[in-house]
């Protein structure tokens, strides 16, 4: 076959030339940082790039916030240069471990907007999101924000207390979670006992015994009213759960 019949026509040619230059430009837009809308600060003195996505935030706010960041951010010193990275949108600081929408939750709580409290957040997935990144950067106030917000969704126990074993919250708050598990009538289940885990699983089986010596089978039960029944449940847990037990409410057990 003649060389002439195999190539392309100019026609084709010019066609392939834009589509190549157009993806070639789309891709370089694709990959330019973007400023956040609201965390793109005109106020702030440090960027920082999550994913795809720039922000400029306040470093004396971070820093009052995480010992890490305190110790891996140098602060701004009178008379001295910049450091390179982290002081311009060519070279920010670069969080790599961190999506871009676990970052956004975390400084909506970190600088709330002016004249407004804190952010609330209404869903689990959004506020484990947010205990995620508080505790890789260790923000202990922003995790006791968190964790407030969490204790006062509806979870059910079991996955509650998983999620305070697994982020190291206060135990205290769980003792509703166990007195709960104390009272239902239900068997555990073999993936409830590896949600607890050995220690809470042993706990909450000496719990659900001592509440059914105090308050007898199911049919007796009925005798009881709702409050008498969480009271009884309550003082159960108490004990079993105390880091040092009373002996007088467990001789009362």
């Amino acid at each position: 076959m003649p060389e002439a019949q195999i190539r392309p026509t100019k026609e084709v040619e010019r066609s392939c030339t834009c589509v190549s230059t157009d993806a070639v430009v789309k891709s370089m837009e694709q990959q330019k940082p973007k400023k956040h809308k609201r965390f793109y600060m005109p106020e702030g003195d440090i960027i920082i790039q999550v994913g795809n996505t720039l922000f400029r935030l306040s470093l004396s706010v971070l820093h009052e916030n995480s010992p890490i960041l305190r110790s891996t951010i140098p602060p701004l010193e009178t008379g001295r240069a910049l450091p390179i990275v982290g002081y311009n949108n060519k070279r920010p600081l670069v969080f790599h471990e961190i999506s871009e929408i676990d970052f956004v939750r975390l400084c909506s709580i970190l600088f709330p907007s002016p004249g407004k409290p804190v952010k609330t957040f209404h869903t689990i997935d959004a506020l484990l999101s947010v205990l995620k990144v508080a505790t890789s950067l260790q923000m202990e106030r922003i995790r006791i924000i968190a964790t407030a917000q969490l204790h006062d969704l509806p979870i059910d126990p079991i996955r509650k207390i998983a999620i305070w074993e697994e982020f190291h919250l206060d135990p205290e708050l769980l003792l509703p979670a166990f007195a709960t598990l104390c009272q239902r009538s239900e068997p555990l289940t073999l993936p409830m006992t590896m949600s607890l885990g050995i220690r809470n699983f042993t706990k909450v089986a000496a719990s659900r015994d001592l509440y059914r010596q105090r308050v007898g089978c199911c049919g007796c039960r009925t005798s009881l009213s709702l409050q008498e029944s969480q009271t009884i449940a309550n003082e159960i847990v108490a004990a079993v759960f105390a880091k040092q037990p009373s002996t007088r409410l467990e001789k009362s057990l």
